[in-house]
């Protein structure tokens, strides 16, 4: 069962080794009712904040669209627990470093919800009444989503157990959620099949710098995946925990190895080389939660990076220019200028590692203007960025674009 998530937080100075996280837990060790969100810390298993308690009957949640409140419904005089945040138990969470929030997919509800980490008392957010995969029998196990990780680009990747789902969200102010498709095994896999029930179902994702994703399955198998091509291919099998262990939960530490955890043994956590993959166990004296899907703001091999990735590059707003559509499927996006940007503009379409794919002047008269800038037809889908320089060459409006 892969059915609890923990969530590594960036509290600690970037020299230091990330202890403290959020967990989807039960109030107690052993049990595997995930109802519960805490602050642990996985080095000493002791809890430092409680940030959701299943007993409580306070609580609000609202629409991820709307910012509303979601208000419960009551028929024949029952109240449904709609507005139960972990009802169903997790199985997938990622950890949006820009926004400082926490998103995760309750199983059987196959819905994303997100939690607001920047208030005092963490606010929750439902995307209501939107499928987050495209399906019907919520109770076939392949459909579970199970494994999620923001990326490089800044977006949330999602992928069901049997891999024929891989879901992308954005995180900006108007979120997309797009099935991407099956993920296809490399010629060079053999037996070794990202679809495989018995290998390669559950476990959890990470992100590299170079843009690609990590599937760590339940079983210690590891694949790498290009989100462009969808293709897995097989990288190792974890070495150096006992066969009992199943890996659940994944997350990149600040000195670069992997943290794992299991959802059912609370036998204890393991840091692993991702060279030789070989896994060490943490010596914890306390508490050991079993939990699962693992999630921070760290990516893999930072120093094997093409490019600055596009996560880490600032977005500069601007009431006074827009872009739309956004996502865009056309071969055409729109730059508006309203009538006090008047003067020249340099606006560029720039890729996730910086380079320049279209570029053109704009002269804004006093009167406002909307300026088409081209889209190649043959560009591969994704995440791209629209930049607007200053006849400086001062960046005065970055966004970024998805081209679908």
């Amino acid at each position: 069962m892969t059915s609890c998530l923990l969530v590594v937080a960036m509290q600690l100075p970037a020299q230091q080794r990330l202890s403290t996280a959020y967990a989807i837990t039960s109030s107690e060790k052993g049990n595997f009712n995930w109802t519960d969100v805490k602050q642990i810390d996985f080095t000493t298993g002791s809890v430092t904040r409680s940030i959701f308690d299943s007993k409580q009957t306070n609580f609000t949640v609202y629409s991820a669209r709307t910012g509303k409140e979601i208000k419960p419904v009551t028929q024949n005089g029952i109240t449904t627990n709609a507005s139960m945040p972990v009802a169903s138990l997790s199985a997938a969470c990622a950890y949006d470093q820009r926004h400082n929030r926490l998103y995760y997919a309750p199983l059987f509800m196959n819905q994303l919800r997100y939690i607001d980490l920047d208030e005092k008392e963490p606010r929750i957010y439902y995307f209501d009444n939107e499928q987050l995969s495209p399906v019907t029998d919520l109770n076939n196990e392949a459909n579970h989503i199970t494994r999620m990780v923001i990326a490089a680009d800044g977006d949330g990747y999602a992928l069901s157990n049997d891999a024929s789902h891989l879901i992308r969200f954005t995180t900006g102010r108007k979120p997309v959620i797009t099935d991407l498709g099956a993920l296809h095994d490399d010629a060079a896999n053999g037996e070794r099949s990202i679809q495989a029930k018995p290998t390669a179902w559950g476990g959890d994702m990470i992100a590299d710098a170079a843009g690609n994703l990590y599937v760590i399955t339940a079983y210690r198998q590891v694949f790498k995946v290009s989100i462009q091509s969808k293709v897995a291919t097989f990288i190792a099998e974890i070495q150096g925990m006992p066969a009992t262990f199943t890996t659940n939960g994944a997350v990149v530490d600040n000195d670069g190895s992997l943290i794992v955890s299991s959802a059912n043994t609370a036998e204890g956590y393991y840091r692993v080389d991702m060279h030789s993959w070989q896994a060490t166990r943490i010596d914890i004296q306390g508490t050991v939660f079993n939990a699962s899907d693992l999630a921070n703001g760290n990516l893999a091999f930072p120093n094997e990076k093409t490019g600055t990735p596009l996560i880490n590059r600032a977005i500069i707003r601007n009431e006074k220019i827009a872009l739309y559509p956004n996502p865009v499927a056309t071969n055409l996006v729109y730059v508006s200028f309203n009538s006090k940007e008047s003067g020249r503009y340099t606006i560029q379409l720039v890729d996730l590692n910086g380079k320049i794919i279209a570029e053109k002047i704009a002269v804004i008269n006093s009167g406002g203007q909307v300026v088409p800038v081209p889209v190649n037809n043959g560009l591969a889908k994704g995440p791209y960025m629209v930049k607007v320089l200053s006849n400086s060459k001062k960046a005065v409006f970055t966004d970024k674009l998805i081209v679908q």
